[in-house]
């Protein structure tokens, strides 16, 4: 009996390369318009496995490691992250009209200018000349709220409605996919530990390594900082006597996660009370949210996610806006793992080149 080899020919390894990269493009063809949900349970699994794992040894059984633990910590992460969302929605909601009222009034009466507002310095006379011509003068008010109306909130309406019914579906595909993340994690950890070792070699493990403690560290320092952050921020809107503060409050501890995007929310606040003639509760309130976005944008968020995955500051940065720009808010995950791959291959490098060899 004839003993058949098992090694392929150079044309079956090149129809195989070509069969895998034209499946791989078909792949991504049909799973990249829910690419990011897939994303997001990819970097919540990664981020919250420590706490799953706690959860699991809770008790004991099959049906609870294939069923029950993955649906209620599922659950759990769901309501975590809906909650806030909700919450600001619904309150963002009950404001509006209040918002339409008072563009109505200042349609017809104009908005009176703070006495300190001209009394600014550099910008003062500027900022006086402006308000007068837009907002004093009741028909230049009108001009400038024209696209502030029913009509232009109902269509406004629609366009966010129908995008918001696209996030919900994209988050419903997160939490399905969350779920077999969580049920088949170590089966699949395993899989994917050997894939890399058998791309990499004896990196792959510290590849796989280097990304977990990447995406930990970016989860620490951009989710729990910049709600920190948000909730000091929020205080200050309670203190300043922001209108509307729970509102604000929300907002900013959102916008705080993306790096820089806490000044939208208090600037914002700040407009607010100068509109109101708070003028010295204003600066205070912004100068207040400057110095709280520059000592957690520059110091602790650095510190927490470069030391936790040894990349340096400046590739943190670029991966942070690089993946924000390509990805949006799931690039922020990305960028930093990306980037702790990329140095895990570049400080390898030296144990392979001729300096290794000659030593």
């Amino acid at each position: 009996m004839l003993q058949t080899s098992k090694r392929l020919t150079p044309l079956q390894i090149s129809a195989t390369v070509a069969a895998s990269s034209g499946l791989l493009v078909c792949l991504v063809f049909v799973l990249w318009e829910i690419f990011p949900a897939l994303l997001w349970a990819g970097v919540l699994v990664i981020a919250t496995w420590p706490s799953y794992a706690r959860l699991l040894k809770w008790r004991s059984g099959a049906g609870w490691r294939r069923f029950g633990a993955p649906l209620l910590f599922t659950l759990w992460i769901g309501m975590l992250v809906a909650a806030p969302v909700g919450i600001a929605t619904f309150e963002i909601g009950l404001e509006s009209r209040q918002l339409m009222d008072w563009v109505d009034v200042a349609r017809h009466n104009g908005v009176p200018m703070p006495d300190m507002l001209a009394h600014l310095p550099w910008v003062g006379a500027r900022l006086a000349e402006w308000w007068h011509e837009n907002l004093t003068d009741p028909r230049a008010a009108t001009v400038l709220f024209r696209q502030v109306g029913p009509g232009q909130l109902l269509g406004l309406t629609r366009s966010v409605g129908l995008e918001i019914l696209h996030r919900v579906l994209l988050f419903f595909v997160t939490l399905v996919t969350l779920f077999f993340f969580y049920r088949e994690g170590r089966a699949l950890g395993t899989r994917l530990l050997r894939a890399g070792e058998a791309v990499f070699g004896s990196r792959g493990a510290a590849i796989a390594q280097n990304v977990v403690e990447a995406i930990h560290g970016t989860v620490d320092g951009l989710v729990l900082v910049g709600l920190v952050e948000g909730a000091v921020i929020g205080v200050g809107y309670w203190i300043a006597g922001v209108p509307h503060t729970i509102v604000f409050a929300v907002a900013t501890c959102i916008l705080a996660i993306i790096p820089l995007g806490a000044p939208m929310a208090f600037c914002l606040a700040g407009l607010l009370l100068l509109g109101l003639g708070k003028t010295i509760a204003a600066l205070a309130l912004v100068a207040f949210g400057f110095l709280t976005v520059f000592v957690t944008d520059h110091i602790v968020r650095p510190v927490l996610i470069g030391s936790a995955s040894q990349i340096p500051f400046l590739l943190v940065l670029l991966g942070l806006l690089g993946g924000i720009s390509a990805l949006g808010l799931v690039g922020l995950f990305v960028g930093p793992a990306l980037m702790a791959v990329f140095m895990v291959i570049w400080r390898s490098t030296g144990d392979y080149g001729p300096s290794a060899e000659a030593k």
